[in-house]
């Protein structure tokens, strides 16, 4: 439990440093939403389907030849 409310804490800290919000926006936010934001990931990386992978793997050695 000390290290989720630490997390909780950190994340406020994030977004009062780093966002300029104030710690009443912060109260105010729907906190679930602002986690999945600040989990997102961009898509070079995100996982990348393994049959995608092995085709553009298979393309690259044909080019080479």
């Amino acid at each position: 439990m000390k290290n989720q409310l630490e997390n909780f804490r950190w994340s406020k800290k994030q977004a009062v440093v780093y966002f300029h919000w104030s710690l009443r926006d912060f109260d105010e936010a729907d906190y679930f939403e602002m986690l999945e934001m600040m989990s997102a990931r961009d898509e070079k990386d995100r996982p990348v389907d393994p049959g995608k992978m092995w085709k553009q793997y298979q393309q690259k050695q044909q080019e080479k030849g």
